[in-house]
């Protein structure tokens, strides 16, 4: 919806902002399996804890213990099953080094996403 306001809580002050036009046609045509495609890395990336470790792995390999060691308030099993998730909806790639297995974001437009998603929901 062009122009349409929306809000977010930032340090329990509600803060508004316009969302971006868009200009030209309103209808983004999508063929079933994009739009499949978009809508499960979409939802792999929707949990808070997935979205903080894909930030954390950026353009890097990490493994489960080093993203446990960064990640704080949850436990090793927790960040493995959400790394399973991603891993099942192609978000991630892994591979054994010895008895580690490093994971790596598969495709870095999911880091042009994220920082579009920073970029609308995170300035100031």
């Amino acid at each position: 919806m062009a122009g349409a306001m929306t809000g977010t809580l930032n340090h329990n002050k509600l803060q508004v902002f316009d969302l971006p036009k868009i200009s030209g046609p309103t209808v983004l045509p999508l063929g079933e399996m994009e739009v499949n495609r978009t809508a499960h890395a979409v939802k792999a990336m929707a949990h808070p804890l997935r979205l903080q470790l894909l930030c954390i792995l950026g353009t890097r390999e990490i493994s489960v213990q080093d993203l446990t060691r960064r990640v704080h308030r949850t436990s090793q099993s927790n960040i493995s099953q959400h790394l399973s998730q991603m891993l099942e909806r192609g978000i991630l790639d892994n591979r054994k080094v010895g008895n580690q297995v490093l994971y790596r974001i598969r495709d870095t437009r999911v880091l042009t996403l994220i920082g579009m998603m920073k970029a609308v929901f995170c300035s100031d």
